[in-house]
């Protein structure tokens, strides 16, 4: 007799477990990190109202106690533990094991061709085969209905009939095999149906707003989440057609639902029976109900479906304007969640930049100095309309006219709780451009040297900006570089700030001055510059161009209509790429060391 070990203890995981051991076609093993409560006997109800009762023979924690004796190991796993687990039983595994996902939309194959091995049998559903729902945790669970036939994906195995024929055989149903891993890879189920709907919900939720109800999530279904649904399954129709996938093994959604447009796919959606009492991902709160954003339809169904049927979109050139919309919106939710949910400190560290910059805004206007949003913080007005919500600092940038300018007038004029920060005001500091400080708060970075420095509040950067050829601007990187490595290799701060400040006066006060006035008229003259880059002795030199920047205009950022540059999108591609597609949120970590805040 076959031994299978199920890997995971949610939904599927139950349902699945129960009905293989019920069936008694196999011995069933169960790996999960929880094995305490569960018990040896499973109970699983049925759509007709039968009980089905299984035997698990085993229940651990540990992959060494089961995964050597399996035949077949099956995870019933969101996907993100789809990584950590693999990496766990790949040490264990038996040559000629066959490793398989009931869900092989979250990413499984392209995580196993990465960690096991090259002989190792792997296959996937297209679709789950079972609509479950736990009712108490290790213990029993309701099959809400079933798919009529399956079909699966085969790799790094010859003989794939034999493997289907079991599979078959354990599940009770006709199955397919199809022609490639992308045919169960890429779905347009969940991770299309779900962030459909939740756009349509709570696109416009914002802190603070509270609903009186939960809402049905597929009984209230709506044409706006329907039409939502059919824009991204044409552009995922549009990815398929660049894939090794065949023809039709990926049903449209209209065809999978049998529906012509989004008000016949709306009623169907709001009359399917598995689906009635399913609410939307919702939490209580004191008023009513918010949107949950840790729920799997959100942690599960954006990183680990959705956007990975975008970046295959875009690595194959394909256009998915309604994917990247909704990817972005959920994506954005997820990252607050995780990065700056209202009330923590980097929430707090935004808020009060934000506030300095609102004062540095007023102060610019009054005195009609322009100036414009820049690097990420640009990004972030762009892709979410306020600050990414992982970064902790605010980067604004003006032509070096403006610059003095500003330079002048804000010791004058800005209020009590907030300082400039510059050569003339601070005599450790040593950057060719300014801060302004919240007096307030106090945040010490990891570099040692602004320890030294007389204002050590949250601050924004202010960058000037200069028309020069980029081999001047990397020539004045070169002359001042030398201050940073005499400070890198120096033990005694005391000594290095002096050796510092000499270097930086020798660039700033005489060498810098001498190449504006000699080397920058000629030069421009000879050729005029298109290109504007950053002021002297900054190391940073990508180049910007000033038809992108100028005129400039206005976009939203933390509800403020703030000046970006006229054509920011052409802007921030020449800076960055694909400055829309969002990093791996597992890999960021904001670089703040201390923060205090004192009112």
């Amino acid at each position: 007799m076959k031994k299978v070990c199920i890997c995971g203890g949610g939904n599927l995981g139950h349902v699945v477990t129960g009905f293989l051991a019920a069936h008694g076609d196999c011995e069933v093993s169960l790996l999960t990190r929880h094995p305490e409560p569960w018990q040896q006997s499973l109970e699983i109800t049925t759509p007709e109202g039968s009980v089905l009762k299984g035997t698990i023979q085993q229940i651990t924690s540990d992959p060494a106690e089961v995964i050597p004796k399996a035949d077949i190991v099956l995870l019933c796993l969101p996907g993100f533990s789809i990584h950590e687990v693999l990496q766990q039983i790949a040490p264990t595994l038996t040559p000629g094991t066959a490793v398989g996902s009931i869900v092989s939309s979250t990413g499984f194959f392209f995580e196993a061709f990465k960690i096991l091995s090259p002989a190792t049998p792997l296959f996937g559903f297209q679709r789950v085969p079972f609509i479950s729902r736990l009712k108490e945790y290790g213990r029993s669970a309701d099959l809400l209905g079933y798919k009529p036939n399956l079909s699966i994906a085969i790799e790094q195995m010859d003989n794939k009939e034999v493997l289907r024929a079991e599979i078959e055989r354990l599940f009770h149903v006709p199955v397919q095999l199809l022609n490639s891993y992308y045919e169960v890879s890429l779905t347009n189920s969940n991770p299309l149906l779900h962030p459909a709907r939740l756009y349509s919900l709570w696109k416009d939720w914002h802190e603070g707003m509270v609903y009186p109800t939960e809402s049905l999530f597929y009984e209230e279904w709506t044409v706006e989440a329907s039409s939502y649904l059919i824009k991204m399954d044409e552009e995922f129709n549009q990815l398929l057609v660049v894939l090794p996938v065949t023809k039709g093994s990926i049903p449209t959604i209209l065809d999978y639902y049998e529906s012509t447009d989004a008000a016949s796919l709306t009623a169907k959606l709001q009359s399917i029976q598995a689906f009635k009492g399913i609410k939307s991902p919702m939490k209580r709160v004191d008023n009513g109900f918010v949107p949950d954003f840790e729920s799997r339809y959100f942690t599960e169904d954006f990183p680990y479906g959705l956007q990975i049927v975008q970046r295959l979109a875009h690595q194959h050139g394909v256009k998915t304007p309604m994917i990247d919309e909704i990817l972005r919106w959920g994506m954005t939710h997820l990252a607050h969640q995780k990065f700056n949910p209202e009330g923590s400190l980097l929430r707090r560290q935004q808020m009060r930049m934000l506030d300095i910059l609102l004062e540095v805004d007023k102060i610019c206007k009054r005195h009609d100095i322009k100036y414009w949003l820049s690097s990420g913080t640009l990004i972030g007005a762009l892709r979410h309309n306020g600050f990414i919500p992982w970064d902790d600092d605010l980067d604004i940038e003006m032509m070096r006219s403006d610059y003095l300018h500003l330079m002048e007038v804000l010791p004058k004029e800005l209020p009590d709780w907030l300082a400039l920060q510059n050569d003339k005001t601070d005599p450790n500091y040593f950057y060719c451009y300014a801060k302004v400080r919240d007096r307030r708060s106090k945040m010490l970075e990891q570099n040692a040297y602004d320890r030294m420095w007389k204002e050590q509040g949250i601050y924004i950067d202010i960058f000037p900006m200069e028309k020069h050829p980029i081999w001047l601007h990397k020539l004045t990187e070169k002359t001042i570089g030398h201050m940073y490595k005499v400070w890198r290799t120096s033990t005694d701060d005391a000594k290095a700030i002096k050796s510092v400040r000499r270097i930086f006066w020798l660039n700033n006060s005489v060498l810098y001055p001498f190449l504006r006035a000699i080397l920058s008229p000629l030069t421009s003259h000879l050729s005029p510059l298109k290109t504007i880059t950053s002021g002297m002795g900054i190391p940073f030199h990508n180049p910007r161009y000033a038809d992108e920047i100028f005129p400039l205009t206005t976009h939203d950022f933390e509800g403020h209509q703030l000046p970006v540059p006229g054509n920011a999108d052409a802007h921030l591609r020449h800076i960055y790429g694909d400055y829309m597609q969002l990093p791996d949120l597992s890999k960021l970590a904001p670089h703040v060391g201390e923060l205090e805040f004192y009112e």
